[in-house]
């Protein structure tokens, strides 16, 4: 039984709420860092600012930006940024004058990327040294430390600063592999540079032939390091291995290790990190059964199975409190709950909340399920209700589907779809249900893998059986006022249902920057990604591409239908969207296109998010 909780939790009230960057300890562990970004509709902008949260007391107070916890080497501090490359290894200038024309002439694939067309420059790292003395000091002058090497790092189209890691006179780098072409290949190589010296490295540290690499990062000593390598080119969404490598003083690679455990330990890590005072201990974070958790992997250990410490909701980053090598700073969400900081000792494996969330609903408004699905496997979902949830009553039924479609509805807080919101629009409210059907990560690299030639078989039949397990377990949900949602493969995944007799079922559907047509991903810009899930390029399987295409069954559609899609979206360029609203239209469905320009695969400015939901709720309100 589910008590009714707290007050209704809005469109506005979420992207109104102070968005809280992760936390980072200063070195003497009795403070950390973070940003609060607020956004206002009546001022129309950001508003942010710098904190201190105490980790004794949990205090916060407003603070300055300084140079106090800079990274300082031996002979200095060490300043390590990321920027665009002319070609000449120049830092491009915002001043610099622009062409007297526009045109981008091209002679090979992968001409844009996620939301912007490529040109002749390229991101790289850039580096100063300043006085330790004297932090005005400039030791020597701005440096490209990748100049002449034709990588580029960090990895675009998001950037991070996990793409590279220093330890004195050494610099790591992730970048993607430069003899192969990134339209058709994920692979990355990490490579070692050395500040101090002019030789370049010869060859990557890891072995060609793999797939992508991330979170390259220093031992404590600088003699190791480890990093996430996927063993299979071309597949974005292959399993993460921890591979561990050991460097000499040159940077050098002087052997390689594949810490075993990825052939026994069924997850896939996206980050790791070093004890600060052990080379045998290592930290991981990953999906574990639609959580992110934190996991730590002792290289002594034969068996290689990494050891869970935390269950609760998702953690969103990791760092150790320098004070003491046994607690560690954890910045978490959950579906209820904004970023919130808890002290997690690993002596007694318990948690100490620090700094509660910004924004919160209550804990029993989140309940989870099992049921089995199209392969005689258990399929794990979430149901959320609404703030005034009474049992007694009928509600109507979101059901929302992931994109990916290698991904997952995780307990974790998100300001794009956040099925709280969802779940307090309307004037009861709707009942939630979020499934991650075959193809969803953290439920094993079998479970993900099976997706590959199935998009319409396997997820689908999940989803028809996972629909019939709630209507048919919870009472309350109302069969009569159903209706689906979903962006990417999600959006897809709703074409797909309006073609088929489950279309019926809803009064109401709607596509975020889906796919109409599977024949034309071959539109898209990573084209690995259609090679790979349709088993081969278009013109190697051209019968893959039409095993599952929606487009086959756009005479059945019939359920109003809403579509959204993005002028700069060059993942599903936005021709999917004309084409299943001028369908539509021609069918005489009641349906509607939403439209913005300077949008790209994500909804992500606070102005645009809320004319998205407004148009969307009041859509699916009407219907249902």
């Amino acid at each position: 039984t589910v008590a009714a909780f707290v007050s209704a939790f809005s469109y506005d009230d979420l992207l109104t709420a102070p968005r809280r960057s992760a936390g980072l300890p200063n070195r003497d562990g009795t403070s950390a860092a973070f940003t609060e970004s607020t956004y206002s509709f009546t001022s129309h902008s950001w508003n942010a600012t710098l904190k201190l949260v105490s980790l004794e007391t949990g205090d916060t107070k407003e603070i300055m930006a300084d140079a106090g916890d800079t990274r300082v080497t031996p002979t200095g501090v060490r300043v390590v940024v990321s920027g665009w490359a002319t070609p000449d290894g120049s830092l491009l200038s915002p001043d610099a004058p622009a062409k007297p024309d526009s045109g981008l002439l091209y002679d090979t694939i992968f001409v844009r990327h996620w939301d912007y067309w490529l040109t002749e420059n390229r991101k790289s790292v850039f580096g100063l040294l300043l006085s330790e003395k004297d932090l005005a000091s400039i030791k020597e002058p701005f440096t490209n430390y990748l100049k002449g090497l034709g990588i580029e790092s960090p990895i675009m189209p998001f950037p991070s600063t996990s793409d590279f890691d220093l330890h004195d006179d050494l610099l790591v780098v992730n970048a993607k592999a430069p003899d192969l072409n990134p339209a058709n290949n994920t692979a990355t190589y990490f490579y070692v540079l050395n500040y101090t010296s002019s030789n370049t490295p010869d060859l990557p540290l890891n072995k060609a032939g793999y797939g992508a690499c991330s979170s390259p990062v220093f031992a404590p000593n600088g003699k190791k390091i480890a990093g996430l390598v996927q063993l299979e080119n071309g597949y974005e969404s292959d399993q993460n291995i921890v591979f561990v490598y050991e460097v000499g003083v040159d940077g050098i690679a002087t052997s390689s290790n594949n810490v075993t455990y990825g052939k026994t330990f069924d997850r896939s890590p996206s980050s790791v990190f070093w004890s600060p005072r052990e080379d045998n201990i290592l930290y991981l974070t990953g999906e574990d059964i639609g959580r992110e958790v934190l996991w730590t992997l002792d290289l002594k250990d034969s068996s290689g199975i990494p050891v869970v410490l935390n269950t609760t909701h998702s953690v969103e980053s990791a760092e150790f409190i320098e004070s003491s090598s046994a607690k560690l700073l954890l910045s978490n969400s959950g579906i209820v709950k904004s970023t919130y900081f808890e002290i997690f000792d690993m002596k007694t494996n318990s948690t100490t909340q620090l700094l509660d969330a910004s924004a919160s609903v209550s804990e029993n408004q989140v309940g989870e399920f099992w049921f089995k699905g199209s392969r005689d496997v258990q399929v794990h979902g979430f149901i959320i209700y609404p703030s005034n949830f009474d049992p007694s009553k009928k509600y109507p039924l979101a059901f929302l589907i992931h994109g990916g479609p290698q991904s997952a509805w995780t307990d974790a807080w998100s300001t794009r779809w956040n099925p709280i919101v969802w779940a307090d629009n309307g004037n009861d409210g709707y009942v939630v249900v979020t499934i991650n059907p075959t193809g969803s990560t953290s439920y094993g690299k079998d479970f993900t893998d099976k997706i590959q030639n199935a998009w319409g078989s396997y997820p689908y039949i999940d989803l028809v059986l996972g629909l019939e397990y709630v209507t048919k377990t919870y009472s309350f949900i109302d069969t009569e006022r159903m209706i689906a949602a979903g962006a990417s493969y999600g959006g897809y995944m709703v074409n797909w249902i309006q073609g088929s007799a489950l279309g019926r079922v809803f009064k109401a559907l709607v596509t975020h920057d889906g796919v109409f047509s599977t024949l034309n991903q071959y539109a898209s810009e990573e084209l690995y990604f259609p090679i790979h899930d349709f088993g081969g390029s278009f013109l190697q399987n051209t019968r893959g591409y039409y095993k599952f295409n929606p487009m086959n069954r756009m005479y059945r559609w019939a359920t109003p239908h809403f579509i959204v899609h993005n002028a700069k979206d060059y993942r599903l360029p936005e021709s999917e969207g004309l084409l299943a609203f001028n369908v539509l239209q021609e069918l005489g469905v009641p349906s509607k296109l939403l439209h913005f320009p300077d949008e790209n695969h994500w909804v992500l400015k606070p102005e645009n998010s809320r004319r998205w939901h407004k148009e969307i709720f009041e859509f699916i309100n009407h219907w249902s």
